[in-house]
């Protein structure tokens, strides 16, 4: 993966519509994994850009897996995470800027910041 790329953990499939719609429209790189296990071995092979995680996955898969990140080689890595929920406490509890389905409002303009900052929008 380029600097320019993502890993999304999310078994949402319109989550996952959104991203590479999303990725199409804006030159990035998206790399989907619905398990834990898919999403770590997608970092181990390419070092993405960008993690980003469901909150909404069975047994808190993405909240677990943004943990495990924090604490191994990869925690330099900067991550998102996505969900439904309203819980305003929520981007406080997992230390990530958190973006809400159904259209993850914000995310677009999130990602041109971080991989193109404004000195650098030539792409």
């Amino acid at each position: 993966m380029t600097a320019a790329s993502i890993l999304a953990l999310t078994d949402d499939a319109e989550a996952r519509d959104l991203l590479l719609e999303l990725a199409t429209t804006e030159g990035f790189g998206v790399r989907c994994a619905a398990t834990e296990i898919e999403a770590a071995n997608v970092l181990h092979l390419e070092r993405p850009g960008l993690v980003l995680v469901d909150l909404d996955m069975p047994g808190r898969a993405g909240a677990k897996f943004l943990r495990t990140l924090r604490q191994g080689p990869y925690r330099d890595i900067p991550s998102i995470a996505i969900t439904a929920s309203n819980d305003p406490m929520l981007t406080i509890s997992i230390d990530a800027p958190v973006y809400f389905k159904p259209g993850l409002d914000g995310l677009g303009t999130a990602l041109e910041r971080l991989f193109w900052p404004e000195t650098d929008r030539t792409r």
